[in-house]
């Protein structure tokens, strides 16, 4: 399909926004990309691959695991994707990947725009749901899969893994725990503030694994699967105001870590 953009040197998916930070851990940069579909995720990823022509692993936090493995059509389609194409990336990410935002991870895989998966989420009704997978991509190399109830169990995994670079990618309905879209209760019920805090306390093990090998970061606010889009924006202000100074997209914004320590 033929696509002509008004400004081609800057598309990014419709409804996403964009913030440059410095390195929580580093002298360098990072993108941080917001949105509300989680698979819009793709786009960013492969353009941080693309770009850097290096492939980062995965570590995502999700009540879903969004691990559905592509299906030949899909398989073809990623194959014919012009990955150069910014403006084809994005609307294959909004129009092409599956619209219930569960394939997006092990698609990105398939073309390789990230390494291994390891995914901190609450879905999994048999033991069988939680063992690991594998993912063989175009290219034929191997792309672990890992699944993990727990943080603890998540750091332990990547503190023995080789993994030097990693994508950060946070689905906000990570955050609730009785989620009736989901399945699981009559009604939305959510983590504490502080258990939330807790998680993402940049001291802790995990989060300082991660702040050191982050080479992006992406989150999804669901406002459907978090109970409605009041209750995201106030899951996603928790996080802004625990990692930021000053606002989220305001002028200066920055790890509120680095602003400390300054």
């Amino acid at each position: 399909m033929e696509l002509e953009f008004r400004n081609p040197d800057y598309i990014r998916p419709l409804g996403s926004s964009t913030h440059i930070l410095s390195h929580p851990s580093t002298s360098d940069t990072i993108e941080l990309g917001i949105f509300q579909e989680h698979r819009i995720a793709f786009f960013y990823w492969l353009r941080w691959t693309r770009d850097s022509g290096r492939t980062a692993s995965l570590v995502s936090f999700d009540w879903h695991q969004d691990l559905c493995f592509p299906c030949e059509t899909e398989k073809k389609w990623l194959i014919e994707l012009d990955q150069s194409d910014n403006g084809q990336v994005a609307f294959f990410a909004w129009a092409k990947l599956a619209p219930g935002n569960d394939g997006h991870i092990l698609a990105a895989a398939y073309l390789n725009l990230i390494g291994n998966v390891y995914v901190l989420c609450r879905q999994g009704t048999f033991e069988q749901d939680w063992e690991d997978e594998e993912l063989v991509d175009d290219m034929g190399n191997k792309h672990l899969i890992r699944k993990f109830k727990t943080p603890e169990a998540l750091y332990e995994c990547l503190n023995d893994s080789n993994e030097t670079d990693i994508y950060f990618d946070i689905d906000l309905d990570f955050f609730t725990i009785q989620n009736s879209l989901n399945g699981v209760g009559e009604t939305f019920t959510y983590m504490t503030k502080k258990r939330i805090l807790d998680i993402l306390c940049v001291t802790n093990k995990l989060m300082s694994w991660i702040n050191k090998r982050m080479r992006g970061f992406t989150i999804a606010t669901e406002p459907e699967h978090c109970g409605g889009l009041l209750k995201s924006n106030k899951l996603l202000g928790i996080i802004s105001e625990h990692f930021f100074f000053p606002d989220l997209f305001t002028q200066n914004c920055d790890w509120k870590h680095k602003y400390h320590d300054k």
